[in-house]
């Protein structure tokens, strides 16, 4: 029987055929390193319990600022978690604003509420619910303290070398997915056996092996970085599109480009909805290349209600020296620029936006908001005040999980349900999809990002991939393709909620 201290595994307790819930656990000895802590988005999520002890949790390493890869944070530090925190530094600042946004939601909502009653439903003429505070803006600066500094910054830069325990270090890489997003290399030194473990997910989007150039130039965030050493042994990678190739990015601008101009000869509104992180900088970033090539309506508007986008774009243009080289070129105009530009109108207040959604004069023009899977945030006030006319266009820009208010939509449910104090709302607008703007690597992008580092046609093997963050036929497509391409199938694993691998 080994020793424990010799003992190195990985579990993942959380998206492990699913893609939801990030929690993988890295044991070296008796230390326990927890990569990620994302929310499930389960209903009633937050009541229950962690698949394990936070307690026990020494560090956690974050790789990026996404709610199912650190929305349970809170959760974590309240259920005794007092270990170090390490993340990237956009990380770090994008973690805050995230939590933030979370413990303020109840309070908001405890806001709206007073003094409401129901309008729709069973519920009908009782005053609306107040929502349990589960976290506190106390609990928030706590959690925050634990993050680990470098040169009096939260958070450390790309490429630098960091010691988690007496024998482990981590370095983390550009991932590609979203400003901050980070591919963690772990090097583990254990009783004179060292082992390099490798976590890249969520991956972005390049093709550098098969066409020796990228095949999606996502604005404002640089390639994945390729340049690893090439004795890892093991690789952890995701596979939400395992099954999948994506389309081609410039005929999802040319989607965009149609439907505003649909819109506007409709007299109409283009909604869009779309997540804060991201996805809106993009948007915002196309419409301000179709504009300067006179490819949109010349009195056609772009209203952006989402101050967390602002703020994100702010934090983003904190750490400018990460985005990709024609960005930076592109910001050094301050007043004219993918982030300002004449067309775009920001609205602080929500009730801006609904003045705007009720003035009946008001030429056609283009809303985006969040969320992106439509059941939170602005969005949601949006369209309840415009799905029910055909002139409208509501221009889906990602993923939508089933059940969402976006998926029914994308679906065509004849009527599309809110709250209890909107109701039931007949859809009419026609629902497009603009597709081919994922910040996830697709199969074919995992692979080549795999033959970068052992290439199987030249000899090269790892001692384990590790699959993960993908629905249950997406991971064994993956795994098959990975197989196909010449990895020894005994050493490519799809991972198992709770299942333990001996590295």
């Amino acid at each position: 029987m080994n020793n424990i201290e010799d003992i190195i595994q990985i579990t993942e307790f959380g998206a492990a055929e699913a893609v939801p819930g990030s929690k993988l656990m890295l044991e070296s000895g008796k230390n326990r390193i927890l990569v990620d802590i994302g929310t499930e988005y389960k209903k009633d999520e937050e009541n229950m319990p962690l698949p394990f002890d936070a307690r026990s949790i020494n560090q956690l390493l974050l790789t990026h600022g996404h709610a199912d890869h650190m929305g349970q944070l809170l959760k974590l530090t309240k259920a005794g978690f007092k270990g170090k925190i390490f993340s990237t530094q956009e990380t770090a600042d994008i973690t805050e604003k995230q939590l933030s946004q979370s413990v303020s939601s109840s309070f908001i909502h405890n806001k709206w509420a007073k003094g409401r009653v129901y309008n729709h439903g069973p519920k009908k003429g009782e005053l609306v619910q107040f929502k349990e505070i589960m976290f506190t803006y106390g609990d928030m600066k706590e959690a925050m303290k634990l993050f680990e500094p470098f040169e009096g910054k939260r958070g450390f830069p790309y490429e630098k070398q960091v010691d988690i325990s007496g024998d482990v270090k981590a370095t983390f890489y550009e991932a590609g997915h979203i400003p901050g997003a980070a591919q963690i290399l772990f090097e583990i030194s254990k009783n004179g056996r060292q082992l390099k473990l490798l976590t890249s997910y969520d991956l972005g989007r390049t093709d550098y092996k098969i066409t020796q150039h990228p095949i999606a130039n996502i604005p404002l965030v640089r390639f994945p970085h390729t340049k690893f050493p090439k004795d890892i042994d093991y690789i952890v990678v995701e596979s939400t599109y395992g099954s999948k190739v994506h389309g081609n990015l410039e005929d999802s601008i040319g989607t965009l480009e149609e439907a505003a101009n649909d819109a506007a000869k409709n007299e109409g509104k283009l909604i869009i909805p779309a997540f804060s992180i991201m996805r809106t900088q993009m948007i915002w970033n196309f419409f301000f290349r179709l504009g300067k090539e006179g490819r949109l309506p010349s009195n056609m508007a772009l209203y952006s209600s989402s101050p967390t986008a602002d703020e994100i774009s702010r934090i983003m243009l904190k750490y400018i020296d990460n985005f990709d080289e024609e960005a930076k070129k592109e910001f050094a105009d301050k007043d004219n620029n993918p982030f300002h530009f004449d067309r775009l109108i920001r609205h602080k207040k929500m009730g801006e936006t609904v003045e705007l959604l009720k003035d009946k004069n008001k030429a056609s023009y283009s809303i985006i908001a969040s969320s992106g899977m439509c059941d939170f945030g602005r969005i949601v006030t949006i369209l309840g005040h415009t799905i029910s006319d055909p002139k409208n266009i509501i221009l889906s820009t990602g993923y939508a999980a089933e059940g969402t208010r976006m998926w029914m939509m994308q679906n065509h449910y004849e009527e599309i349900p809110f709250n209890e104090t909107i109701g039931p709302v007949k859809l009419r607008t026609d629902v497009r999809k603009m597709g081919g703007l994922s910040g996830h690597a697709d199969c074919k992008e995992i692979i080549a990002h795999l033959k970068n580092i052992h290439d199987p046609v030249e000899g090269e093997q790892f001692k384990g991939i590790y699959i993960k963050h993908g629905e249950k036929d997406a991971c064994h497509a993956l795994r098959a393709e990975i197989i196909k391409e010449g990895y020894n199938p005994s050493t490519v694993y799809v991972m198992k909620k709770g299942e333990v691998y001996r590295l």
